[in-house]
């Protein structure tokens, strides 16, 4: 029974796999998606006359898995975790590109499995779960900045943003809330790892699924999704194409970084009305009533590419917080940002919103 619940349990994760690009190699041994008795992973390759097929890892690991007369071949459902809501399926129902979770006895290399449960969840399947998960994640969310952290009521203080400005709210949390945080120098929410309410700082952006009560000042969280970012200003000195890299002076401390535009990284070019919106007022002038959040705001800026960035240009990048404070990986950013820059308090503090537009969920 114990065998049995462990594989429920690792049943349960392939679920959540996400189809990701492959990484750089790592050692088998420390892949977590690879252990003595199971593999999980994307199909990369399939050969039916030999009845064998590779599993690739998250990590980029391959497994070779062998297929038998004795292998139990299920399919796993959207949303389902018990293998009583599983379906058998034939040795042939499935195809290059599924999330496989395939058990046996792996082999001492941990390259080669003889799979005697093979569990499948299709191309097709993931892709309408990841639909209803962004579906839920759009109605059902909330996002800001932690203002303040209650360990021992476990409770969040919260900036939230609304499209009438940051209003506070309070996140009650439970034994059973999902932590989850940004890894250092990762932009892609699928490296986000399992985290904890230990692990909160004041000042962390936090986006999380749950509900209001009826006054909209508290919130119930079933899953919680934070990161630490930094945003960055300065005008851009060279832009190399092949490297995919920009380097700017950053404007306060005065230090050279490069900044590395990957895949995952939103471009945007800041309109003269965006300029209006986001601009601090000046002194002794009346604040004028927002009319769209910043994520609105931001989502209607124009996109661009990295062949448009010419030396000259003033740009904000915002990041997660990594090991080397001269290289980070840019989650978002946006050219044009001259008259913010002027004002660096002001313009930073509105770049570590806008950079935290990508933090969500799947």
């Amino acid at each position: 029974m114990r065998n049995l619940s462990g594989m429920i349990m690792l049943c349960a994760l392939a679920v959540f796999l996400c189809a990701s690009a492959p990484k750089a190699q790592t050692t088998a041994p420390t892949d977590p998606a690879i252990t003595s008795l199971s593999v999980m992973g994307i199909v990369t390759d399939n050969k039916p006359e030999s009845r064998q097929l590779v599993v690739q890892t998250a990590a980029g690991n391959q497994v070779t898995v062998t297929l038998s007369d004795r292998t139990e071949f299920r399919r796993i459902p959207p949303g389902e975790k018990t293998k009583d809501k599983f379906i058998k399926i034939s040795s042939t129902d499935f195809a290059v590109g599924d999330s496989v979770f395939a058990r046996g006895r792996m082999s001492e290399d941990r390259k080669n499995l003889p799979a005697l449960e093979f569990y499948v969840m299709s191309k097709g399947d993931i892709a309408t779960k990841r639909e209803r998960e962004r579906e839920e994640w759009t109605k059902r969310s909330i996002a800001g900045t932690i203002s303040a952290i209650n360990a021992d009521t476990k409770e969040i203080s919260l900036d939230s943003r609304t499209p009438e400005g940051p209003k506070p709210l309070v996140i009650t949390t439970a034994a059973d809330t999902k932590f989850r945080r940004y890894a250092p120098d990762s932009v892609r929410f699928s490296d986000a790892r399992t985290s904890a309410f230990s692990e909160l700082k004041v000042g962390d952006q936090l986006r999380s699924l749950g509900s209001k009560n009826a006054d909209g000042t508290r919130f119930t969280p079933e899953e919680i999704v934070t990161g630490s970012f930094q945003t960055i200003g300065g005008v851009i000195s060279e832009v190399n194409l092949d490297k995919k890299e920009i380097k700017i002076n950053d404007s306060q401390s005065k230090q050279p970084v490069t900044i590395v535009v990957s895949n995952d990284s939103t471009l945007r070019r800041v309109t003269p009305e965006a300029l209006t919106a986001l601009a601090p007022p000046q002194p002794n002038t009346a604040a004028a009533k927002p009319t769209t959040d910043l994520q609105e705001t931001f989502d209607r800026l124009p996109t661009l590419t990295l062949q448009e960035l010419k030396a000259g240009e003033s740009i904000l990048v915002s990041s997660t917080k990594g090991a080397d404070p001269s290289r980070v990986t840019a989650i978002a950013l946006v050219s044009g940002v001259g008259p913010l820059l002027q004002n660096s308090q002001g313009g930073r503090a509105k770049a570590v919103s806008l950079g935290a537009m990508s933090l969500g969920g799947p």
